[in-house]
């Protein structure tokens, strides 16, 4: 009797309500679940903003680090060679796109690995013909090429990102659409150094009058390296980082340095003056410019914020313990790399060498240009006169200054990799 009545109250109160109130709790039920919905479209969205530009942000690093990468790996010392054939340019452009490639698939980043191929790696054409004056030097530079750029999925699909709850906004997949490129600039004008970075420079200079062009080889580093005419008798493990016996078609020069020697001579090395100051300690100054490079602050006690060329450096003497705290040091860093200047003597119409104003007893010297050179092995007599035995390499370093200028000779030794985007 209870249950019946209880059935008929509640038959009474809805049909008490309103009609309309029935249509209004079904509608709310429509709007809640719309607007559920556009939650979870919203959020897919966020999320797969979040994901693409985490993404995008990874790629750009590994590409700009690849791009790197694949400029160290493309200048080799094998471009120094005089004698070049098609297959050896070739070779190089695939080395450096395996390089680039290898970077970005080593860093373990699966996302990113699976979307780059050899194909995505892309070598400009030189501009080397457009630097004029310099018809012998411009040939050799001339496969060098200006731009390394590395492109996720350039020209292909395989950069193609899954989205999430894509049923909801119905995206599937985003390209990635990231690209790196560096420049490889070698007409240096001057050398920079700061902060923390110093200029890998062999504080000791070349006699040679030459300008770099083939047709005006004056001095031992124009004759012997740069026409191949020296002995070919060493060669640099650059995997193995040893110095080896046997050809590998760069010629080597062979140069003295003596002990209280003032005067340049065509086959002695000339001792530069990087810094007015002496040597703190019982290390020779020498000695420091080639383990930790010219500094700022050695530049600065000269008067200059950078070595530009030409320019006019002061020439020291070397004591004979010196010479065999310089001997000890190279012979046991064979195989490292400097840049070296090319010099010719200062002489006063007197016909006296000038003395400099920093400084004792010296001379000074006009430094006419920079090439790059690898210590291939030492030694010293016993009158402490050290022989150094020098290769042609390539080096490169973020301290040197370049011109695009097309009236700045080309240096193919220097070179400076730049992110240009």
């Amino acid at each position: 009797m209870k249950l019946i009545r209880l059935q008929e109250l509640q038959r009474r109160v809805q049909d008490s309500q309103p009609p309309d109130f029935r249509s209004r709790r079904g509608t709310m039920m429509f709007w809640s679940g719309g607007v559920f919905l556009a939650m979870l479209m919203i959020v897919g969205c966020f999320l797969n903003v979040m994901w693409l530009s985490s993404v995008r942000s990874e790629a750009r690093r590994h590409a700009e680090s690849a791009v790197v990468v694949g400029c160290h790996a493309y200048l080799s010392d094998d471009i120094l060679r005089l004698s070049q054939q098609q297959f050896e340019h070739d070779g190089r452009v695939v080395r450096s796109r395996n390089a680039a490639v290898d970077y970005i698939r080593q860093s373990g980043d699966r996302t990113l690995s699976r979307m780059i191929t050899e194909n995505d790696v892309e070598l400009s054409s030189p501009g080397a013909a457009d630097h004029t004056g310099d018809s012998g030097l411009t040939q050799l530079a001339a496969d060098v090429p200006e731009e390394i750029r590395v492109t996720f999925g350039k020209g292909a699909s395989n950069d193609q990102l899954q989205m999430f709850f894509s049923g909801l906004h119905g995206v599937h997949h985003a390209r990635v659409g990231v690209s790196a490129a560096a420049k490889i600039e070698h007409a240096p004008l001057a050398f920079l150094p700061g902060g923390n970075i110093s200029i890998p420079m062999l504080p000791f200079s070349i006699v040679d009058e030459s300008d770099g062009s083939m047709q005006d080889a004056s001095g031992p580093w124009s004759e012997q390296i740069e026409s191949g005419k020296g002995a070919d008798n060493l060669s640099w493990n650059s995997e193995q980082h040893t110095v080896e016996n046997g050809a590998d078609g760069l010629t080597e020069i062979t140069l003295k340095l003596s002990p209280n020697s003032p005067n340049p001579k065509p086959d002695s090395f000339v001792s530069l003056k990087f810094a007015a100051t002496s040597a703190t300690g019982d290390s020779c100054q020498t000695v420091n410019w080639m383990q930790h490079g010219v500094t700022a602050a050695d530049l600065k006690t000269l008067g200059l914020n950078q070595l530009d060329f030409p320019c006019t450096m002061s020439v020291s003497r070397l004591s004979k313990p010196e010479c065999i705290e310089i001997a000890r040091w190279l012979h046991s860093h064979a195989g490292q790399a400097f840049i070296v200047c090319l010099c010719r003597p200062q002489v006063s119409p007197a016909g006296r060498s000038k003395e400099s104003a920093v400084g004792s007893v010296s001379s000074t010297v006009e430094l006419n240009r920079a090439v790059a050179a690898r210590v291939m092995c030492s030694g010293i007599s016993a009158t402490g006169e050290v022989r150094i035995c020098l290769q042609a390499c390539v080096l490169i370093t973020s301290t040197a200054l370049t011109s695009c200028s097309s009236q700045v000779r080309l240096n193919r030794y220097v070179y400076s990799v730049r992110l240009c985007e």
